[in-house]
């Protein structure tokens, strides 16, 4: 009789506990269904831009959502699904708080956006996301994305580069992009660290290679015509790489003068060897289109001088997380045709070391010494071991002459 008395007793207790347990999910759960929004939309300062909020609030938690309202459908279904997840994300934490505890102290979540013009019709948004469960239990978060009310498209930092840990390291930014809020602003990238609080600020023709194409022709990256004639500025090239005795000692005498150069490569050579043109960039050099197999563009149809460039960049973007942007056609053979299909002016020289010709040190510093002048673009080629032991002379000679070395898209 006892055993059948604490049997009851003990479903009794279950069945209490399960009942509160019900109850408890009930009333945040039917009130989540059931919530009845507040909305409001009035005009931002951006023309297309209008601001929406909606709010709600019970005995429980209270909610306010503040985002862009546009003219296209497509994004303005990324905004709500964005605030939808924030939502459900919000009341996955609620659920597991007593709901005598919401009652007295209750919960809240509200999310508000900046905007930032990054371009024609291109803005960066930045969504600041603060929520409140306990008093020991609080957090702000800001995530920023990119929208193009033209397209119309948008891209989550992260989504915006080819490789975003190949940039953050290339970029030499102070953490990762994938945990960092990035905004553009007046020709430059703005990188804010949410872990060292530093922020770093990339002029956008820097970034430019390493952003996807798709949003490289949304945004301009050009750089600002400043003319400073307090410096002396040449950039040195080199043809025909990587070739990784000669390109290695190359890379080694850069680094020891602290030079930047320019690096026009093959593709079928990055192919065999992505490592070196990974660090290549890592490095802090630039990459450039010397087409995949050398020939002259100029006895080629379009088509085949699209396709020369085109697997060379696809190559070199998988190698190194980077599009070779500047182009240099084989031998600086071109002509309007060729042109049409680079798409902008290639990127020849004004010095010509012959280094394939002499193969002597002596005379590829001669020619270079003799020659050089603010604003000179020089040329070699790093797949000869000749260039590369010129390479130290050469540098210091110019250093003497109090040139900076500077990459040809610095130029």
């Amino acid at each position: 009789m006892k055993n059948t008395k604490a049997i009851i007793v003990l479903l009794a207790s279950i069945s209490l506990l399960l009942a509160m347990v019900a109850v408890n999910l009930i009333v945040t759960a039917v009130s989540q269904d059931e919530m009845v929004w507040a909305t409001t939309t009035v005009k931002s300062p951006y023309e297309g831009i209008e601001i929406k909020t909606k709010e709600a609030a019970e005995k429980e938690y209270k909610l306010v959502f503040q985002y862009p309202a546009v003219q296209h459908k497509e994004l303005n279904d990324s905004f709500e699904q964005y605030m939808k997840q924030k939502e459900a994300a919000f009341f996955t934490e609620v659920q597991k708080i007593d709901a005598k505890k919401l009652k007295k102290e209750p919960a809240s979540l509200s999310v508000s956006f900046e905007i930032i013009p990054a371009g024609r019709d291109v803005y960066s948004i930045l969504f600041t996301e603060k929520v409140y469960l306990t008093a020991h239990h609080t957090y702000a978060e800001t995530e920023s994305f990119l929208i193009d009310l033209q397209e119309p498209a948008v891209t989550s930092t992260e989504g915006l580069f080819i490789n975003s840990e190949k940039a953050s390291t290339a970029l030499q930014l102070p953490e990762a992009i994938k945990s960092s809020v990035l905004y553009i602003q007046e020709q430059n990238m703005i990188v804010q660290g949410q872990k060292t609080g530093e922020d770093s600020r990339v002029p956008m023709v820097k970034a430019a290679p390493f952003v996807q194409k798709e949003w490289r022709n949304r945004l301009d990256f050009a750089a600002a015509a400043v003319k400073d004639n307090s410096e002396k500025k040449i950039a040195l090239t080199f043809d025909d790489g990587p070739n990784p005795s000669s390109t290695e000692a190359i890379l080694k005498t850069l680094k020891k003068h602290h030079a930047k150069a320019t690096f026009f490569v093959l593709g079928n050579r990055v192919e065999r060897y992505p490592e070196l043109v990974d660090k290549i960039v890592q490095e802090g050099h630039e990459v450039g289109n010397h087409s995949w197999s050398h020939p002259d563009f100029t006895k080629l149809s379009q088509e085949k001088v699209k396709n020369e460039l085109d697997h060379t960049a696809a190559q070199v973007e998988q190698a190194a997380g980077v599009s070779p942007i500047a182009v240099r056609p084989p031998y600086g053979a071109t002509n309007d045709t060729v042109n049409e299909v680079i798409g902008q002016k290639p990127l020849l020289w004004t010095i010509d070391t012959l280094d394939w010709k002499s193969h002597d040190p002596k005379a590829i510093c001669s020619v270079v010494k003799k020659e050089a002048k603010n604003g000179s673009i020089v040329l070699m080629h790093d797949i000869h071991q000749t260039t590369a032991e010129a390479l130290d002379q050469l540098i210091t000679d110019l250093e003497k002459q109090g040139f900076r070395f500077v990459t040809v898209s610095e130029l």
